[in-house]
């Protein structure tokens, strides 16, 4: 997932059009400190050469945080990419590998937010 950053969204439905534009499907949103956390998934993607780490293809979570309620302000994204076979070994299911993805995207999400608080990048 490549970003344009003349066309990075300024708005919750720009944001919206966005993930769409980009092959993802908004999950959700969820709140942390403040800030809300806009969470977008694909479907599994696979790639016309495939890549030695993901053969059989990835899944695709995006997050963003935005102030809250404003639908302005986008502040931050990120993608993290999943490889179709990830935690093959703990037997779960689709429905339960597709919620591990999206909390460690929230995870993620929130560990930013902490640090830039931290540091003053954000205000608590």
């Amino acid at each position: 997932m490549r970003f344009n950053k003349k066309r990075l969204p300024k708005t919750r439905n720009e944001l919206d059009m966005f993930v769409r534009e980009h092959g993802l499907i908004p999950y959700g949103v969820t709140e942390h400190r403040g800030r809300d956390i806009f969470i977008a998934e694909s479907d599994l993607v696979k790639d016309k050469v495939p890549a030695a780490e993901s053969p059989l293809g990835y899944w695709q979570v995006a997050w963003f945080v935005t102030k809250p309620d404003s639908h302005e302000d986008m502040d931050i994204g990120r993608g993290i990419d999943f490889d179709a076979m990830h935690d093959l070994d703990k037997g779960w299911t689709a429905e339960a590998k597709r919620e591990a993805r999206i909390q460690t995207a929230i995870k993620d999400a929130e560990s930013w937010i902490d640090k830039s608080i931290k540091t003053g990048r954000l205000d608590a």
